[in-house]
């Protein structure tokens, strides 16, 4: 395969994007034993990844034509973070009536920016280390939807959850999201198939939703494994 110059200029920013979004999704996996005290560091680091996303990864990806969708989305969950954060601290019922939509943009946002990033590094003329990187960051990106979708779980149906394993909260509202560090924490132990005490075993949506972010996870390694590999036989 023969580059130009513009393709290796888009090659190389778009493998400094792996590298700088992995080292968003470590610091953030990092600062949240700190975002448990303070919400709006969790939210801070989420705008953060949407931003490095959308600079650093989809502008110099070669799927062009989900593009847009991908900016709208970033712009869209980026603004409701804002917009429910702030709700939260002055108008606590207009920031439980938003924490279901704002969840829900989130999720969408990731998984299609899963998908985009298994789709582009299909399309990496090389295997090197930043494609590596990249891989992981896209896993990385799974537990953080695992976490959303752990929040959603969590403002529909609170009596999922096992209040002993979470850090005291509010009992007056189902909707007080101030659990969500220990959630998103939660979702890497089931996507690492370690488990969680977070979750009742006799609900089943709790053991629907630790089923859906184990095998989700479990399937991005091993697509990635398989397409590794086969770009290495194919050049064999």
């Amino acid at each position: 395969m023969r580059l130009t110059r513009a393709d290796i200029s888009r090659l190389r920013n778009r493998h400094r994007g792996y590298l700088i979004t992995l080292a968003v999704e470590v610091a953030l996996l990092l600062l949240l034993p700190l975002a448990q005290d303070h919400l709006w560091l969790l939210s801070a680091m989420l705008i953060l990844l949407a931003l490095v996303l959308m600079v650093f990864v989809s502008r110099y990806s070669p799927l062009r034509k989900t593009r847009p969708l991908i900016y709208g989305l970033g712009g869209l969950a980026i603004a409701l973070e804002v917009v429910w954060h702030v709700a939260l601290n002055g108008m606590p019922l207009l920031g439980r009536a938003l924490t279901i939509p704002h969840v829900i943009v989130w999720l969408v946002f990731l998984l299609l920016a899963v998908i985009r990033k298994v789709k582009t590094l299909i399309r990496e003329p090389f295997v090197t280390v930043s494609v590596v990187m990249g891989a992981a960051s896209g896993y990385l990106l799974v537990g953080l939807a695992g976490g959303l979708l752990l929040t959603a779980l969590w403002v529909l149906h609170p009596a999922t959850f096992d209040l002993t394993s979470l850090p005291p909260v509010l009992p007056s509202s189902g909707a007080n999201v101030a659990v969500a560090p220990a959630l998103m924490a939660a979702s890497f132990t089931m996507l690492t198939t370690i488990g969680t005490t977070v979750l009742k075993t006799s609900h089943v949506a709790g053991q629907v939703v630790t089923t859906v972010i184990t095998v989700v996870g479990q399937l991005y390694v091993a697509i990635l494994i398989g397409l590794i590999l086969g770009r290495f036989r194919w050049r064999a």
